[in-house]
């Protein structure tokens, strides 16, 4: 089981649940095994995944299920009430399958869920509408353990304090924690791209990153570190310690609270449209400068009576 699962675990049994997550990774089994031992956790308080089958609260799709089956079927059975004291977990596996349609009639579940209902997304997070992405908290459970990831980094030379630091920032994944530790630019970008990132969230947008000449593919990777940067901000919110930006761990701590899963929510779905941007043939500093104006001007909208000083 990795770090990220075990905090996972941690937040359920300490009773702080949201009420939709998204599993990401490139194993699917691992992913699946996940989503079915936190939802026996949820409904027992104790691992036990064979009992799942046989319980009515439990229910599990395929992304492969057809905008018939889930209006007919699925919907229905989501709302009706629950046969135990527990609540309601839904796992949906494979969540990227599912048609335009059905997305948007998930959408529609999730921006207004029955009580006591938990739901689980297995799959590619790239691969579901940004504001399904943006209402779930998103997981990202690495293919390898961070214990390996940290054990590779120090035979490359890391110091033990370097390649945790590097394995977290990374958000699992060993191509960029390797790259971290070996790429003083990288960390550069990375740190500049939070530092302009905080600025807009607090209502005064800090042009200067958008201003340097980062390569296209370098971009795409600031814009991930700020989504990961956005799931520690949502961590806040339980008191949680963050998972992928240690660094920032004072501001998190002393700001992170001044925002609602809402706000943060919108947040994610700001970043995500300046991930599309990136991939088309827009120029990377206007991108950023938009994404940088947008939050700026959400954060006065929204957040600004939060009074968020550096």
């Amino acid at each position: 089981m990795n770090d990220t699962e075990l905090k996972f675990r941690r937040s359920i049994l300490a009773g702080r649940t949201l009420h939709a997550y998204f599993l990401t990774g490139s194993d699917t089994e691992l992913t699946d095994g996940a989503a079915r031992r936190a939802a026996s956790l949820m409904l027992y308080g104790r691992e036990d995944v064979e009992r799942l089958p046989n319980d009515p609260d439990y229910m599990e799709y395929e992304g492969s299920v057809t905008i018939g089956e889930f209006r007919e079927n699925i919907r229905p059975e989501i709302y009706r009430e629950t046969y135990g004291s527990s609540g309601r977990v839904v796992v949906m596996r494979s969540a990227h399958l599912l048609t335009q349609l059905v997305q948007n009639a998930m959408l529609k579940v999730l921006e207004e869920p029955p009580e006591d209902t938990h739901f689980i997304l297995t799959g590619n997070e790239y691969g579901v509408l940004s504001t399904i992405r943006s209402r779930c908290m998103i997981l990202r459970l690495p293919s390898g353990e961070r214990k390996d990831v940290i054990r590779m980094l120090i035979e490359k030379g890391a110091s033990e304090k370097e390649a945790a630091l590097f394995a977290d920032m990374s958000g699992g994944i060993t191509g960029r924690a390797l790259r971290l530790y070996e790429d003083e630019d990288l960390r550069t970008l990375r740190k500049e791209a939070i530092a302009s990132f905080e600025a807009a969230l607090a209502g005064r947008p800090d042009y200067s990153f958008s201003k340097q000449k980062y390569a296209r593919a370098d971009l795409y990777e600031a814009n991930e570190f700020l989504l990961l940067y956005c799931h520690d901000l949502m961590l806040s919110q339980f008191g949680m310690e963050p998972e992928y930006c240690p660094d920032r761990g004072e501001w998190l701590k002393k700001h992170g609270l001044h925002f609602t899963i809402g706000q943060i929510g919108c947040i994610i779905d700001k970043l995500t449209e300046n991930a599309q941007r990136l991939m088309s043939n827009a120029s990377g500093g206007a991108a950023f400068d938009r994404l940088f104006s947008e939050l700026a001007l959400l954060s006065r909208k929204k957040i600004s009576r939060s009074n968020i000083n550096e």
